[in-house]
This record gives C-alpha cells, structure tokens and sequence, in this order.
C-alpha cells in the first residue's frame, strides 16, 4: 500500500530559525532536531538547514536551501525572501528493506527527483505533483539512522 509508513510531512522555508519560531509559539513543537547537510551532488552538491520535531506520531521537517542543486525547493518558497512562513513540499515513507522499497519506486512509476544519503540513512524523492500535488520521498534507515531522527519509541514502523 502507497501510503503505508507516512510519518512526515514537509515544509520550505526561506529562514529556518524564523520558521522553527513560528511553529514552536503557535503549535507547541519543541525539541527541534537541527543539523545543516552539504549532500553530494556531482558538479552542484546541495546545503541545507533543516529542523525536525515530532507532532505525536508526526514528524515535522523544515527545509531551508542553502545552495547547490535546490531546483526541487524553489517552486514551493515565496518570491518574497523575508516571508519565512514554511510552505508544503512533501510527505515521507518509512521502508525499512531498500531492495523492496526500490522495488516499489520502479512499480509506482513517479518521475525520479534525485536521491542521496548521509550514513545510516537513504532517501529518494519522486515528483508525485501531477497526481498527488507534491514531491513523495521514501527513506530507508538502518536503526542507528531512525534513532538519529529521534523516531519515537514504540512507534510502530508501519
């Protein structure tokens, strides 16, 4: 099933800190997970910024484009760069078998957006907007890399 293992939603922002402010005083999310990514890239690599907090079973991802290839980001933020309000940009799915999960990308058919990776941790973003109106990502990790996210005890994989 497409949808199984959903466990973010994901957001763009010109401003991280600003964003992570909003959220934190309007929604009550707190303990931010932060870390800033240079992600290979061939000639481009991509930098981003990026704050993650759980809602409940929700995570919460917010993305600032730094540099490099942030082609997929652009579309989603305002023209107006002081406007830090976080914008939708994609949902996550938890696999945790990469060969079935690629499996599963090649099934579903989507444009491939790109892919990439830190240690314990793939991910591959697909362009669902002509059927679902937003990017989808499927991330597989190992447990090292699903604890590193701050995945909530006891939480069912799927």
């Amino acid at each position: 099933m497409f949808l199984r293992g959903h466990y973010q939603n994901a957001y763009v922002t010109h401003d991280l800190d600003r964003a992570v402010e909003m959220q934190s005083e309007r929604y009550g999310l707190e303990d931010w997970i932060r870390f800033e990514l240079e992600l290979p890239g061939g000639e481009r690599p991509l930098a981003v910024r990026v704050a993650c907090a759980w809602a409940g079973s929700l995570q919460i991802e917010l993305i600032e484009p730094v540099a490099g290839a942030v082609e997929p980001y652009l579309p989603y933020l305002p023209a107006d760069r002081s406007d830090a309000t976080p914008r939708f940009h994609h949902i996550s799915l938890r696999r945790d078998d990469y060969a079935e999960m690629q499996a599963e990308i090649a099934r579903l058919g989507l444009p491939f957006v790109c892919e990439g990776g830190i240690p314990d941790l793939l991910y591959t973003y697909l362009d669902g907007r002509s059927t679902f109106g937003h990017y989808v990502e499927y991330v597989w990790a190992s447990p090292a890399g699903w604890q590193m996210i701050g995945w909530p005890e006891g939480r069912p994989a799927a």
